[in-house]
């Protein structure tokens, strides 16, 4: 049987997304379901975050609430994030069948190890690492290739009404926000179990 699908919209210039990668991935396998990440970035759609612009202080402190409240140690970048072609970079990525890998890097290098996810060179060893083509990775990139798909995901977000970072859908109902990971073992679980016990068509 396969697992159920939970889409996320997620930005990688977003700290509380990272919060959240921390929190849904081991549960993940706990509660047998399949995080779908789905990139759009907030620049889009808000013209406060983008990027180079510094963090104003009442972002600045929402974060460190949401740190504070989930128990994950991160401290917001000074200033935001330019995560367009690290999110182009995950769909190559998907495609090449190491999602997990690239995202998990990516995640790690922008707020782990303050590392400019920008940088193509960055990028690049983050794909290579992960066992994508360096100069396949890097020809997609140039082409803007995946930029549709990251347009489409933003449709598909606004469809739903996705409009916070992360925004977690559950089924028809987006849920938009993470919270710490006792509280979000029982939404997802309890998602989880009502999905289980409608019929089956």
């Amino acid at each position: 049987m396969s697992r159920l699908r939970i889409p996320i919209y997620f930005d990688y210039a977003s700290t509380l997304c990272y919060i959240a990668w921390r929190i849904v991935t081991p549960l993940e396998n706990e509660l047998g379901f399949e995080a779908l990440w789905k990139g759009v970035p907030i620049a889009a759609r808000d013209f406060r975050a983008r990027p180079g612009r510094v963090l104003g202080e009442r972002e600045r402190q929402k974060v460190l609430f949401v740190a504070a409240e989930t128990g994950i140690r991160v401290a917001p970048p000074p200033s935001w994030i330019d995560s367009a072609l690290a999110l182009q970079g995950s769909e190559v990525a998907r495609d090449a069948g190491v999602f997990a890998a690239y995202h998990d890097a990516v995640f790690r290098a922008a707020f782990d190890d303050g590392a400019d996810i920008a940088d193509l060179k960055v990028l690049d060893a983050i794909a290579e690492h992960a066992g994508i083509d360096r100069a396949r990775f890097r020809d997609a990139l140039d082409s803007a290739v995946m930029a549709e798909r990251i347009e489409q995901n933003k449709r598909e977000a606004d469809e739903f009404s996705a409009l916070g970072y992360p925004t977690f859908i559950l089924g028809d109902f987006p849920m938009i926000g993470i919270q710490p990971i006792e509280s979000m073992r029982l939404l997802l679980g309890r998602f989880i179990r009502q999905r289980a016990e409608e019929p089956q068509a």
